[in-house]
């Protein structure tokens, strides 16, 4: 199991939730803990596509959510990574942007519980 705090009974109630209510869950976690998850390895961070072709960048509230998601395709090395929001706002959506990229917020099976700009993901933010 990942590390963080939260069990994986508890990691499958998130999981269940609707989209809506996954995306509120998240933006309260990231305001309470300041800490948001992505997936990848040492070199690289998993990024995916939605039907038009924009390249989504998952993240998820906790790690044990991220594990669940990706642990069937992981490729050896990958793992849940820890990426503080100030961090993030600093350094990644700078980068986000160049890359013309947007957020999906907590997938499961798939689906993106929203996707924002990173407009919108900052404006969440506030």
């Amino acid at each position: 199991m990942a590390r963080d705090d939260i069990s994986r009974g508890e990691a499958d109630r998130l999981r269940a939730l609707g989209g809506d209510d996954r995306v509120a869950a998240t933006f309260d976690v990231l305001a309470g803990k300041g800490v948001l998850w992505v997936w990848g390895d040492e070199f690289d961070t998993l990024f995916t596509e939605d039907a038009r072709r924009t390249t989504l960048l998952p993240i998820w509230p906790y790690a044990t959510v991220a594990q669940l998601e990706n642990e069937e395709d992981a490729e050896p090395g990958e793992h849940p990574i820890a990426i503080p929001v100030d961090e993030f706002l600093k350094e990644w959506l700078p980068q986000l942007k160049e890359d013309d990229a947007d957020i999906a917020i907590f997938p499961v099976d798939g689906h993106n519980a929203g996707q924002l700009t990173l407009k919108e993901f900052r404006a969440k933010l506030d």
